[in-house]
C-alpha cells in the first residue's frame, strides 16, 4: 500500500483514509497487465466505479463513451494519475455513476465486464481520437458559467483549472476533449454536481511540459468555454 500512495498525486492522501488506500491499491493490482481493469468499490457514500489503465490524453471522454453506452453517466469523480515508471503513468478513477434512464440499481445495470471491453476497444482503436458525439444540450441559461484558473498552482507545472456551469450529460466529454485538444494532460480531476450545477477541478499539466504564458492559459480557458454543451 505504501508504494501504491507513494506514486499517487499528493491530493490522494488527503481524500483516503488508509483503509481505502489499501483497498485501492489491491484494486489496482488486480489489473495484472490488462488494458483496461474496472470494479465496483464501495465507499462511505456508496459504490463507485473504479477504473485502472494506462494514462493517455482523452482518456476520461472515452470512459464516458463507454459509460453511455451502458446507458450510464457521471454523477461525481475523482481522477488521479500515477506514475508507475519512466514514462508510464497510471490512471486510477472513481466515478459516482447515475443512470440516465431512472434506475437506481447501478450495480444490477452496471455490466462491468462489457465496460471494460467496450473501454479496452475505444483505447485499441485510433478512429477512437475522432470526437465523439455528445447529448443534445439541455436548454438552460448560460449565465453564471464559469471556466478560470486558479492562480495558486497545485504544484510546480501544474495548474488548477475549475469549471463552473450547469450540468449535462457531455459536459465532462467536452472539458476532457477540450483539454487533449489544447495538448493539456488532466493529472488529477474532482468532479461534483451540486443543485443541476457542475462544479469541477481539474489538475492539468501542458504535454510539452513546460510553464505556460498567460496567453496560453487563456487560450486552454476559452477553448473549454467554448466547448461547454450550455454554450451551443
Amino acid at each position: 500500500m505504501n508504494h501504491f500512495v507513494a506514486t499517487m498525486p499528493a491530493a490522494y492522501e488527503r481524500l483516503y483514509a488508509p483503509s481505502e488506500m489499501t483497498e485501492h491499491a489491491e484494486i489496482a493490482s488486480r489489473r495484472a497487465g490488462r488494458l483496461v481493469h474496472a470494479e465496483l468499490w464501495q465507499s462511505t457514500q456508496g459504490p463507485s466505479l473504479c477504473v485502472v489503465a494506462d494514462d493517455r490524453p482523452g482518456l476520461l471522454a472515452l470512459v464516458t463513451d463507454a459509460l453511455l453506452a451502458q446507458g450510464m453517466g457521471i454523477q461525481s469523480a475523482r481522477a488521479f494519475c500515477r506514475v508507475v515508471g519512466q514514462d508510464k503513468d497510471e490512471a486510477v478513477d472513481f466515478l459516482e455513476l447515475r443512470t440516465l434512464g431512472g434506475s437506481e440499481d447501478i450495480a444490477a445495470q452496471l455490466d462491468l465486464s462489457a465496460f471494460a471491453q467496450s473501454l479496452s476497444d475505444l483505447l485499441g482503436d485510433d478512429a477512437a481520437h475522432r470526437a465523439a458525439s455528445a447529448p443534445a444540450a439541455p436548454n438552460e441559461a448560460t449565465a453564471g458559467t464559469r471556466v478560470y484558473f486558479e492562480r495558486q498552482a497545485p504544484a510546480e507545472g501544474r495548474y488548477l483549472l475549475v469549471v463552473d456551469a450547469p450540468d449535462s450529460d457531455g459536459l465532462l466529454h467536452a472539458v476532457s476533449a477540450a483539454l487533449h485538444a489544447k495538448s493539456m494532460r488532466i493529472m488529477a480531476c474532482e468532479i461534483r454536481t451540486v443543485g443541476g450545477r457542475a462544479r469541477d477541478r481539474f489538475e492539468v499539466e501542458p504535454s510539452s511540459q513546460r510553464a505556460l504564458g498567460d496567453a496560453e492559459l487563456c487560450d486552454v480557458q476559452l477553448a473549454v468555454l467554448d466547448a461547454l454543451p450550455s454554450r451551443r
